[in-house]
């Protein structure tokens, strides 16, 4: 038995079995060919090295799956704190718990993944993010996590995220930018700058400020309308055409108000 499995089996309360909660996913794809390729196969093949390498026996998985349920309840700190014990082993199972129907469930096992903090974990958080199928609270916080675990390999993920019809996920993908130093990034945050909706677009503006720097006057994306903000945009791919080979990325500046 190894010291994961021991410390499952000598110091742990007695396992309970929980209700599930109704509701839930629904089936359904995911929401970007990037995803359907580039991460469904990434899911496979990190699922696949953790199984060659770094994987759990039969009877080990079967008591970590038994914590599955633990994780929406008194006793979800504990079991939060046996996943991350376990490792980077637990990956494949925290997987499974991203089907379960319970969404506190969910989240838990996303904040899991983020303390366990393996890279692994990014293609299926990626996966979850793209699923138009679940709740915007449990796909943000999945991507949220994925960023903050590998922000030098964010990118695509980003690119793929800020074409999704939810203006919860779109805000989302600017926020995060703001962790990865990719001129791409500022690429990116540009186009966003046209978005629909003005808070997105507000917030690009405000992240593009704290990478660059640069302020226009009369440049309300609050007050803006659609047009404005395409034209606007556009004004930003012209300076950023003249000055993308020179730019350096400055220490992060306030994330408050530039005009503040």
């Amino acid at each position: 038995m190894t010291k994961a499995s021991s410390r499952l089996h000598e110091d742990g309360p007695p396992t309970l079995t929980l209700p599930l909660e109704g509701g839930g996913m629904g089936g359904g794809g995911y929401v970007k060919d990037f995803f359907v390729g580039a991460l469904v196969i990434g899911l496979v093949l990190t699922l696949g090295t953790l199984s060659a390498a770094l994987s759990l026996t039969e009877e080990e998985t079967k008591r970590a799956e038994a914590l599955i349920p633990l994780l929406d309840g008194e006793q979800e700190f504990w079991a939060i704190g046996e996943f991350v014990h376990i490792g980077p082993q637990a990956l494949p199972v925290l997987a499974k718990a991203l089907q379960h129907p319970s969404r506190r469930i969910r989240i838990n096992a996303i904040e899991t993944m983020f303390m366990i903090k393996d890279k692994a974990a990014v293609p299926i958080l990626n996966s979850v993010a793209a699923n138009e199928q679940e709740i915007p609270a449990v796909r943000e916080k999945a991507l949220r996590v994925a960023v903050r675990l590998d922000p030098a390999n964010a990118l695509p993920a980003l690119q793929a995220m800020a074409k999704d019809p939810s203006e919860t996920m779109r805000n989302a993908v600017v926020s995060e930018s703001r962790f990865v130093k990719d001129k791409g990034v500022i690429d990116l945050l540009i186009t966003l700058l046209a978005d629909d909706s003005r808070s997105v677009a507000d917030g690009a503006f405000r992240t593009l400020w704290s990478f660059t720097g640069r302020m226009v006057e009369r440049q309300d994306f609050v007050q803006s309308t659609k047009e404005e903000r395409v034209e606007w945009a556009k004004d930003w791919a012209r300076w950023w055409a003249a000055n993308r080979d020179m730019f350096q990325f400055a220490p992060d500046r306030s994330a408050g108000s530039p005009r503040s």
